[in-house]
């Protein structure tokens, strides 16, 4: 794989998780289970023929479900830096902007269940950067 194909895949990723921040007032969902996500995959993907767009779909529906009050973090950013754990699981490593966005994002990332692992050609850490609408 390479190079630039990880680059726009990633850069893809942050583009669709930039969505899951659009402002939803609605509480919290359960976690997503992997029939969800990959309908939500097959419903965003139908279009693409990037090999990683059902994993990104994927990440930022099982993101969203969780980020509900979007609206509170108007014109606030965070760049919150994951890696996929032994644990099956993102765990945040670091967070640098906005307090208050930040605390929300970890939060919402160290919650969500069943978010995908990274596909072997992408790295297991990666930077997500989040700009509420």
């Amino acid at each position: 794989m390479s190079s630039a194909k990880i680059k726009t895949g990633a850069l893809a990723l942050l583009t669709l998780l930039l969505a899951a921040c659009q402002s939803r007032t609605e509480p919290p969902l359960v976690a997503a289970t992997p029939q969800e996500m990959q309908q939500w995959a097959q419903k965003n993907c139908s279009q693409s023929k990037d090999e990683h767009c059902a994993y990104f779909a994927q990440m930022q529906y099982g993101i969203q479900r969780n980020f509900y009050d979007a609206h509170r973090y108007h014109g606030r950013e965070c760049a919150v830096t994951i890696g996929w754990g032994q644990n099956g699981r993102y765990n945040v490593q670091s967070t640098a902007g906005d307090e208050q966005l930040c605390l929300k994002t970890w939060g919402v990332i160290s919650s969500a269940k069943n978010l995908p692992p990274p596909p072997e050609n992408l790295p297991a850490t990666m930077v997500l950067d989040f700009k509420p609408d």
